[in-house]
Formats: C-alpha cells, sequence, structure tokens
C-alpha cells in the first residue's frame, strides 16, 4: 500500500513560546508543520518536516502570500491551525488606558487571528475538515482591570472561536479554545523562559503563591491533543487550565 501523505498544520507565533513548543509537539506526531511568525524561528528547521515562513498575521495579504510559499505541502489541504501569535501589553490603570493601547491589542491579538481563519478556511475545506484551536488567556473574564487591553482582546477571540464552531460546522471543522493560565515564556515572566527545569517551576509555584505555572511545552501537548479531536468531537468549548473559573 502506498504510504498516507503526512497530516498538514500551521502555527501561528511560531518565533519563541507557546508557538514554537506547539510546532514541535505537532512535529513529534507527524505533522509538516508550516510555521508563520514576523521573527521567524530557522532553530526549527533542522526538522525537514518544518517551514519556517515569515509573515505579518495583521495583514491577511502577508498570510495569504506565506501561504502561498508553501503550496507544495499544502496542495491537499491543511488538517490543523492553531491561532496563537499575539501580544500582551503590560498593565496599566483602566482610567489612564489610552485607545491607541486597546486597538493595538485587538490588532496583535484579534486581528491576526481572523487573518488566519479566513486564509486557512479553504485549505481546511479542502482536506475534508479539520481543527481550529486558540490559545486564550483566563484574564478575558475580566479580573483584572489593570489588563483591561489584553483581556478585552481575548475575550473578542473566544467571540470568534465560537463563530468559528458554528460557521464551519457543516465543513466538518471544529473549533475550540485552550486557556493555559501562566506559562514560563519571556512574554509572561521576564528572565524565566521553557528551558526552566521543572523544579525551578515547581520552587516558583510554591514559594510566590503562583497559578500553576508551566512549561510551554506541556501546553503544546494540550493543544495538540485538543487539535486531534475528531470532527464529531467537542467544538466551541474553552479548555481551562488556569484554575480560575470561567
Amino acid at each position: 500500500m502506498p504510504a498516507q501523505p503526512a497530516r498538514v498544520a500551521v502555527v501561528s507565533g511560531t518565533s519563541s513560546g507557546i508557538g514554537a513548543a506547539t510546532a514541535v509537539e505537532l512535529l513529534k506526531r507527524g505533522y509538516q508543520v508550516i510555521g508563520l511568525s514576523r521573527r521567524g524561528n530557522t532553530a526549527l528547521t533542522t526538522d525537514r518536516g518544518y517551514t519556517d515562513s515569515r509573515a505579518d498575521l495583521r495583514d491577511p495579504g502577508s498570510v495569504e502570500a506565506a501561504l502561498d510559499r508553501a503550496a507544495p505541502i499544502t496542495g491537499g489541504g491543511v488538517d490543523v491551525v492553531v491561532a496563537n501569535a499575539g501580544v500582551s501589553p503590560g498593565p496599566r490603570p483602566l482610567s489612564e488606558l489610552p485607545w491607541s493601547l486597546a486597538a493595538d491589542a485587538y490588532e496583535d491579538n484579534v486581528r491576526t487571528a481572523l487573518s488566519l481563519v479566513q486564509c486557512t478556511a479553504p485549505l481546511l475545506r479542502r482536506a475534508g475538515g479539520g481543527s481550529y484551536t486558540f490559545v486564550g488567556a483566563s484574564l478575558a473574564n475580566g479580573q483584572a482591570p489593570e489588563r483591561f487591553a489584553y483581556a478585552a482582546a481575548k475575550a473578542a477571540l473566544t467571540t470568534l472561536m465560537r463563530a468559528c464552531s458554528v460557521e464551519f460546522a457543516a465543513d466538518r471543522i471544529i473549533a475550540n479554545e485552550v486557556r493555559p493560565g501562566p506559562v514560563a515564556t519571556a512574554m509572561t515572566m521576564a528572565g524565566l523562559n521553557e528551558a526552566a527545569g521543572d523544579q525551578v517551576l515547581a520552587a516558583l509555584n510554591a514559594g510566590f503563591g503562583i497559578d500553576w505555572l508551566k512549561p510551554a511545552r506541556t501546553v503544546a501537548a494540550w493543544i495538540a491533543t485538543i487539535a486531534e479531536f475528531p470532527a464529531n468531537g467537542p467544538t466551541g468549548q474553552v479548555f481551562n487550565y488556569s484554575r480560575k473559573t470561567l
């Protein structure tokens, strides 16, 4: 029997952190992975299954061009799309928050995801179905007013995820969200990254009462597992690992 073609995944924000770890996890599971990011991640190209494609995720034209460059891989469609790209602006008192900061948060967290959805939907359909998995945040519940700009953008991301679960249901495309809680990445904790050992993370959790700080590789395994749900599996759901009430 001829070998089955490798499954294909598109992951945004693969230059570092959760996106890079998710690309590694999907490569381990046998996927051809197309990584989209502004800075790129040439280190991942040591794996022949990884294609590093630079794009401004805020610009659908840039995303479309990046996917066109990967056409030899996506010719049969795409099976998995992970919307991870995003930026977390620093805290700011709500009474002092300029709209420009909130608008930038929407550009970096919502527009990037919408661009990815619009450019990959035809590829998922071509494959006969697949999944969208969005990387959200527990702050979307609005418990921290000083983080309103980021929280509002992530709340909009949840709405986008649920809209996708309805819009593409007839195409056998599911959509779900992972809220990982605190993760040891450069974006969330200055001076700490995914290379931090488990003992270091355990000490931080115990010493500072952090909400279950975890390495990016742990989150990546959750994302990949949820992305592999079958077409008749859960859709429109938020999988919350933050230990905060939804």
